[in-house]
């Protein structure tokens, strides 16, 4: 019999994420550059929009957690943290916290804890055995070294305060040390969100990962960022399983029983795999159609002209649309840097002008709007064809698009 099946213990880990008030106490420092599709207007940042960021970034910062300008991560390494509670404690847990005002919300990302061990994440330790002498202030965002007689180095990131009143047993917390060198986080800018050292979340060494949501609908948000991040080939085809939608779940003090659990959590869990599963027959079937319209548009087009040069593609709005999967598995769609889903358009001569290649493709937009119900556009590069340089352009389009992250989405 084993010893660990108990609803105290859990085999994930996890690390969430907190609304942010960029004019509060617990603002941040935000790159410049979040990728293009991030587009942030409002000062009050949702914690969606932090964990659609990492996703789309591909890499969770390892920071020292400042608090009134000290750091609370002691040693040389800045870390992720993460919590070893079972996911429906977590979700207990969390929904009293925001009720109270705290900083934790029921946005989260979940780790398999066995590859979190095999990476280097271990469990926190709360106190010393012995005193120190001279305590490290930390005054001015300086380290806080303690003396390596009392706790080595290279283990000093998982120190937490136990001195009375203080109390973090209760967060069973996880830390993965960045071992950068002489990384000495500062309030400085930063550029672009790789800038940031930290976990990078699409090695091979990383499956199953899940996320934690709230609503059903930034389920398929995030679902979506999923989908787009291992169909540009950025993330491993077995990088995601599930997402847990909190809503859909019933009250959790009532299930303590495991079986009765987990299907709870079953019943509230969108299963990714799914979305990566077409019916052949439909593949055929709308590949055909599709080639008849671009094949239509190509023959009813005036005569070619010599202008500007680039590329120009059909911009599908949607990539998690059956329409879009369907094409994609063909390999006439694929899914730029940026997040696009662009189809391949071959049968436009590259003899024509960049702009009539556009007003063509917005004539084809309009066909398959019709014939499908999908929302799409042109997107062009000036003088490349490759779809991930600059300058690029793009038929007007609504930005609450499932493309961008942005502030004004989760409202």
């Amino acid at each position: 019999m084993k010893n660990n099946i108990r609803f105290d213990l859990s085999n994930y880990l996890i690390h969430f994420f907190r609304d942010i008030d960029m004019d509060g106490d617990n603002a941040i420092v935000l790159p410049e550059h979040m990728g293009w599709p991030t587009l942030i207007e409002e000062q009050s940042i949702p914690a969606i929009l932090m964990l659609r960021s990492a996703l789309r970034n591909g890499r969770l910062w390892a920071t020292w957690s400042f608090r009134n300008g000290v750091r609370t991560i002691y040693g040389p390494h800045p870390a992720v943290c993460l919590t070893d509670m079972p996911i429906a404690a977590f979700v207990e847990a969390s929904r009293d916290r925001y009720a109270r005002g705290e900083a934790m919300g029921e946005v989260a990302l979940v780790f398999p804890k066995a590859t979190m061990r095999s990476l280097g994440a271990r469990p926190a330790i709360y106190g010393l055995s012995q005193g120190v002498a001279n305590w490290p202030k930390g005054v001015g965002g300086t380290p806080r070294l303690l003396p390596p007689e009392v706790l080595p180095l290279v283990e000093q990131y998982r120190y937490v305060t136990d001195s009375h009143p203080i109390d973090w047993t209760h967060e069973r917390e996880w830390r993965w040390p960045c071992r950068v060198p002489d990384y000495l986080a500062s309030d400085d800018t930063v550029s672009d969100w790789s800038d940031i050292p930290g976990l990078d979340l699409y090695q091979e060494n990383i499956v199953g990962m899940g996320a934690i949501v709230k609503t059903r609908t930034q389920a398929e948000l995030v679902i979506r960022d999923m989908l787009t991040m291992v169909q540009s080939e950025q993330a491993p085809g077995m990088a995601f399983s599930f997402v847990l939608v909190t809503d859909e779940l019933p009250d959790l003090a009532d299930l303590r029983d495991q079986d009765k659990l987990q299907a709870a959590l079953a019943e509230a869990t969108i299963d990714i795999n799914k979305y990566f599963i077409v019916n052949a027959d439909e593949v055929s079937r709308v590949n055909n159609e599709f080639n008849q319209l671009v094949l239509q548009v190509e023959q009813s087009a005036p005569l070619p002209k010599l202008g500007q040069r680039g590329g120009c593609w059909l911009w599908l709005h949607d990539g998690a649309s059956y329409f879009s999967r369907l094409l994609f598995f063909t390999g006439r769609v694929f899914v730029s840097n940026n997040g696009r889903y662009l189809a391949r358009l071959p049968e436009f001569s590259l003899d024509r002008d960049l702009i009539q290649r556009e007003d063509m493709t917005k004539r084809l937009a309009d066909l398959v709007r019709e014939t499908f119900g999908v929302e799409c556009g042109y997107f062009s590069v000036l003088d490349s064809f490759n779809a991930d340089t600059v300058p690029f352009y793009a038929e007007e389009h609504d930005t609450n698009i499932s493309y961008y992250n942005a502030t004004w989405m989760y409202k």
